[in-house]
């Protein structure tokens, strides 16, 4: 594949730098870097030992993508295009809101001024908490770069003092997550409404936590007979994950006429009328995860072994992802109220324990009234 390479003239002398490989994003990159050439040497510090580089924010998002986001790939190898979308859509977006802006006179005001321009626009609070995110790593990043040497962040780049992403606070991510949760009846009246095809799906989920792509892709070469368990690669992390498999999962394997276990074809159509005939409004197919994990909570599983089988990178992620049933608070009390009662009942009553708080009669409970109004 060609290598794209820049040729430029400084103090009388041709140098010539090469970007990369002839790439799209690269090709986009050479043509940042030319601008800025040209733009130096109609401000007249073209070439001067001691000058500082300054960037636009179209080559810094360029730079970013080229170095951190345009090589996203799958377990297998291939490039994740989907994942390179997400990647580069507020990267677009950052370029439409400060066009020609160089980074080092961006503020927090600015970020400030852009969620409040979103809000306005009516894009969702999460949406804008991305593209702050993004605003955030940007600078975090060229930072890095910068002190590393990474080709082509130059040493000299000029970066705000603070990253302006860091100054102005996010709202909370807590209030985004998602905390639906489906009843036993909720899963027999959809169970009655789906067809055939769905309702092996929906078993599956629920006796597999998997991510949805990870669960379309479920296959028997994932199966480890000797450990009772599927074990494969996340899409999402390139984690591996296992997941134990039960008796409804083994009967899910041994029906499935290929190597495919189950079959997504026409999935959304099915799914979403299985819902509407339900009258489960709202209802979400990653809900039905959350509820098996919410199951393994509430019947004592260690918060340990259900991040591992979701296949969270932490239990903090795990501890946010998990519903509460109201009903929780009140067998957290009975809990408490069994293992800490009074210690040995025929020793000690609660009559026998000292009163600590001075016990007043109605004369002295007036007289102390008194002093208190005094």
């Amino acid at each position: 594949m060609e290598i794209f390479q820049i040729r430029v003239t400084i103090n009388g002398k041709r140098r010539k730098k090469n970007i990369g490989l002839a790439t799209p994003a690269n090709l986009d990159l050479a043509i940042s870097l030319l601008n800025d050439h040209v733009e130096k040497k109609r401000l007249g510090v073209l070439g001067k030992e001691t000058e500082q580089v300054r960037w636009t924010i179209e080559t810094a998002c360029e730079t970013y993508w080229a170095l951190h986001g345009s090589q996203r790939r799958k377990p297998n190898g291939e490039i994740n295009r989907k994942s390179c979308r997400e990647f580069r859509r507020p990267l677009d977006y950052i370029k439409a809101a400060w066009p020609g802006r160089m980074i080092d006179t961006i503020t927090y005001i600015d970020v400030r001024d852009l969620r409040a321009k979103r809000l306005r626009e009516g894009v969702k609070e999460s949406t804008v908490n991305r593209t702050h995110t993004v605003i955030t790593s940007l600078f975090n990043m060229l930072k890095t770069w910068r002190r590393l040497g990474q080709n082509p962040v130059p040493k000299n780049l000029v970066l705000p003092e603070e990253n302006p992403g860091e100054l102005v606070p996010k709202e909370d991510e807590n209030q985004f997550i998602r905390d639906r949760l489906l009843t036993k009846e909720e899963y027999e009246m959809i169970w009655m409404t789906a067809d055939n095809r769905i309702r092996r799906i929906i078993l599956a989920e629920m006796n597999a936590p998997l991510r949805f792509e990870d669960l379309s892709q479920l296959t028997k070469d994932k199966i480890n007979a000797k450990a009772n368990e599927f074990k494969g690669i996340q899409n999402k992390t390139g984690q591996e994950y296992y997941i134990p498999i039960s008796k409804p999962m083994w009967e899910l394997i041994r029906t499935a006429p290929g190597k495919q276990i189950l079959d997504f074809r026409g999935f959304r159509k099915r799914w979403e009328r299985a819902v509407k005939r339900a009258g489960l409004k709202g209802l979400q197919f990653r809900d039905l995860r959350r509820t098996a994990a919410t199951t393994l909570h509430d019947k004592g599983f260690r918060l340990k072994v259900i991040s591992s089988m979701l296949g969270h990178a932490s239990v903090t992620t795990t501890e946010r992802y998990l519903g509460l049933h109201a009903e929780n608070l009140q067998e957290a009390g009975k809990a408490l109220g069994e293992v800490y009662g009074v210690p040995n009942p025929d020793k000690f009553s609660v009559e026998t324990v000292p009163q600590t708080v001075p016990q007043f009669s109605e004369k002295s409970s007036s007289e102390f009234d008194k002093l208190a109004d005094n």
